[in-house]
């Protein structure tokens, strides 16, 4: 009787375990299974499409988000161990409302189709760049990015509470338990009540990437939605950079500290990649 108790148990317990192992999957936004090599290029990438211009872009457990002088891009990303070979299947939006001098743009619309298909290689001690080419829904082209070496930073709290700004908006963080609660105001156009509110957590002490779940953005020039999530990272020249998403519309905004309340213990390091940090314009 005692042996037929266990061969009944025993699959039990094996499904359990392998339900549990199962549940440790990393997966993507739309939610697949993310491959071990992928989480390789987690990182702040720069760089350009056909050498020309400047791209910013975040890969993150398999999705990407890009941002360069004329389009904003959403995706998946994949890389190939015995290849390495990371190819970026992207959504491609044109900008419809983009503030070049407060660095805030929005992008959204019947998008374009891309595809990227780029070699991964060490520059220095760790795998840092890629190049390669891509096609689109209008023409093929070449790309070049490069890791801003900023992953590596610790994340904290203290490191983004205080105020920061761009022209014409002021950004406010104030740290509530283990989250900080923000609010955006336009001090340039104060009349039209533009304002942004949400949250923003830290999503793994050792790398630098936050969680940010915007509750509210109304009245503003474009990207006037309720419950979006995203992410916010400093760059290697200090500054607070916002990656959001609702849908098919993209965020992306820049801000530089004005307050003297940030974390003097973490340290930024820098590379030569610094002064390629991109700059949407129009």
């Amino acid at each position: 009787m005692l042996r037929v108790l266990i061969f009944i148990l025993l699959p039990l317990f094996a499904t359990g375990c392998l339900e549990e192992e199962e549940s440790d999957d990393i997966v993507n936004d739309q939610g697949d299974t993310v491959s071990d090599p992928t989480l390789r290029l987690n990182g702040l990438w720069n760089g350009q499409l056909d050498q020309a211009g400047a791209l910013r872009m975040l890969m993150y457990n398999g999705n990407v988000f890009g941002f360069d002088e004329t389009i904003a891009f959403y995706g998946t990303v994949a890389l190939d161990n015995d290849s390495a070979t990371a190819t970026m299947t992207l959504s491609g939006y044109t900008y419809s409302n983009s503030d070049t001098a407060a660095n805030q743009f929005v992008a959204g619309g019947a998008p374009e189709d891309f595809t990227l298909s780029g070699l991964l290689y060490p520059t220095t001690t760790t795998d840092d760049t890629l190049v390669g080419d891509y096609d689109s829904d209008t023409a093929p082209g070449g790309f070049t990015l490069s890791n801003d070496g900023t992953w590596d930073t610790n994340s904290r709290l203290a490191t983004l509470r205080g105020k920061w700004t761009s022209t014409g908006y002021e950004l406010y963080l104030t740290e509530v338990g283990d989250e900080l609660s923000f609010r955006e105001v336009s001090v340039a156009t104060p009349a039209t009540g533009c304002t942004t509110r949400g949250t923003i957590r830290i999503l793994n002490e050792e790398v630098n990437l936050y969680t940010v779940q915007l509750s509210e953005r109304k009245n503003c020039p474009g990207f006037n939605v309720t419950n979006a999530p995203g992410y916010a990272t400093v760059n290697a020249n200090g500054e607070l950079e916002l990656f959001i998403r609702k849908e098919e519309e993209l965020l992306y905004a820049r801000y530089t500290p004005a307050t003297a309340t940030t974390d003097t213990t973490t340290e930024t390091p820098t590379d030569e990649t610094t002064d390629e940090t991109a700059e949407p314009t129009e």
